[in-house]
């Protein structure tokens, strides 16, 4: 079983840094799982956004509610194949502002055209998401527009909530580790959030009977 990044690049996989690789290269047959620890230099987010709404993004695990610097976080990633047989990556992001913890979690699958991003606890959004190669070696990911799956359908938001996520993962070779900038720009309100920081990581066995009780959102959902 693939990686699902490797899966969805291609030949393009192979332009990626080998440590930007080693990071999107494991797949479910590998039995390994990566664990990260660093610092979110900035996370921000619109002034715009109603509190009610980062509350409830916050709650159901879909955004990082809280702004601050030098934030303290962990990134957990575990390989595995969903109940539809697909190849999965779990991102657990784990944020420690002071008092507290703020949780972002999602799951990548291989869908039927491309790569596919569930969001949140539900899980609460789906976004096709494409995965390249920039000039650096660095992985990039454009996410397009998401919906949102209600328990009879999905739902487009309304074009004033309309976003889009740039997200970038490269290796600083300076400094020897890695580094994210991930930034959700609405089509009428601007950038709604971004966070940028870095982090080390580590690789570790994990076997199908490791995997975290809880891991990814609380159900397995088909639709693309």
């Amino acid at each position: 079983m693939t990686s699902v990044v490797s899966e969805v690049m291609g030949s393009e996989f192979e332009k990626l840094h080998p440590k930007v690789q080693w990071r999107f290269g494991f797949g479910a047959d590998d039995h390994v799982a990566q664990f990260g620890t660093g610092v979110m230099e900035t996370i921000t987010h619109s002034p715009l956004l109603p509190p009610p709404a980062l509350w409830l993004g916050g709650k159901r695990r879909m955004v990082p509610s809280d702004s601050g610097e030098n934030i303290p976080f962990t990134i957990a990633n575990h390989a595995y194949t969903d109940e539809l047989g697909r190849p999965t990556l779990a991102f657990v992001r784990r944020f420690q502002f002071p008092g507290h913890e703020v949780a972002l979690d999602s799951v990548m699958v291989v869908g039927s055209r491309g790569a596919l991003d569930y969001i949140g606890a539900g899980p609460d959004m789906v976004v096709h998401t494409q995965c390249s190669a920039d000039a650096d070696g660095g992985l990039r990911l454009d996410s397009g527009l998401p919906r949102f799956l209600a328990p009879r359908g999905s739902i487009k938001p309304p074009g004033l909530l309309s976003a889009e996520t740039i997200g970038r993962e490269w290796w600083d070779e300076e400094q020897q580790r890695h580094r994210i900038d991930i930034e959700v720009r609405g089509r009428t309100l601007g950038r709604l959030f971004r966070y940028t920081g870095w982090f080390t990581a580590t690789q570790e066995t994990c076997l199908p009977t490791d995997l975290p009780a809880e891991l990814g959102p609380g159900r397995t959902d088909p639709r693309e």
